[in-house]
């Protein structure tokens, strides 16, 4: 049962990751490229609502992450793939801490309004360059996922051998 629930703990970890770090590529790629065009008059639709919900649904999701990460670590604390363990669960932490931190006061202070175009402008520039250190550590921490499955499920000498 055990190696069952660890898989079970370790999926949702990952799952967990890819959510986020698919977020923060969607926002990067797709819909903020164009954040300078948003204006006092739309800010609420395409800022205000969208980050609002991302924040309530990570609220949930994150501190799950928090401990199945430190299962995780339990887990693989015998193994030399627990360098992985603790990598992954550092980015998700500093993310964490960028997101409480910096993040959530500019969104919090962008939500309250702003007097002028040019201070909407400023934050929601802050906001970017934030998330770009939110995008990286995400990134890091699913590719540092997808090798620990790759390395346990040995599945580089399935590719050699075409075992599959």
């Amino acid at each position: 049962m055990k190696p069952y629930l660890l898989a079970l703990n370790h999926a949702y970890l990952f799952f967990g990751a890819t959510l986020y770090v698919g977020v923060l590529w969607a926002m990067r790629f797709f819909w903020y490229p164009s954040w300078h065009k948003i204006t006092l008059a739309d800010v609420e639709v395409h800022f205000v609502g969208p980050t609002g919900a991302a924040t309530e649904f990570f609220t949930i999701v994150v501190p799950l992450m928090f401990l199945t990460g430190l299962i995780f670590i339990i887990s693989e604390r015998k193994s030399p793939t627990v360098i992985l363990a603790i990598a992954a669960v550092a980015c998700i932490g500093i993310a964490t801490y960028v997101g409480q931190a910096y993040i959530i006061p500019v969104n919090k202070e962008i939500g309250a309004g702003l007097p002028t175009q040019a201070a909407l402008t400023e934050k929601l520039r802050e906001w970017m360059n934030l998330n770009t250190i939110r995008f990286w550590l995400l990134t890091a921490m699913w590719l540092i996922m997808m090798l620990y499955f790759i390395i346990r499920g040995r599945l580089l000498d399935v590719f050699a051998r075409r075992q599959f």
